[in-house]
């Protein structure tokens, strides 16, 4: 996969993005010495002076937006990523959804974490007590 054949490799890896999303395509970074820039075609045109040197300008010029940044080491996980991840795909409604869940999980790990927390003291104290009433004898 490394060496002479990464270009060929990744085009081919182009390809299959093109496939997914039209709109899609992949450059080396400007900003990134060794990384490729995944980006979408977008609406919108600007008017911003174009110098060469860094991704953000170049996208601005051929009007593309930044999706994902990835070595080549990890091109075979950007599809899936992106399957993944697609709002248009799912839906903002969906990923709302989401979120509000992975929220909630989150709170519950807390929550039963401060749980333990203060079940560990509560049972540490009475124990404590119990030994100095004389309820409970240490051998």
């Amino acid at each position: 996969m490394y060496g002479y054949d990464l270009p060929g490799y990744v085009r081919d890896k182009e390809r299959e993005l093109k496939r997914y999303d039209r709109f899609l395509r992949i450059r080396r970074s400007l900003d990134t010495p060794g990384a490729y820039v995944v980006e979408r075609k977008t609406r919108y045109l600007s008017d911003h002076p174009f110098v060469r040197g860094t991704d953000f300008q170049v996208q601005l010029k051929d009007s593309y937006r930044q999706i994902l940044v990835f070595f080549p080491c990890d091109i075979l996980r950007v599809l899936p990523q992106l399957r993944e991840h697609d709002i248009q795909r799912y839906g903002a409604k969906h990923l709302a959804n989401q979120l509000d869940h992975n929220d909630d999980v989150r709170r519950e790990r807390e929550e039963a974490g401060r749980r333990a927390d203060l079940e560990a003291v509560g049972s540490e104290a009475y124990d404590f007590l119990a030994w100095r009433e004389g309820r409970r004898v240490a051998t």
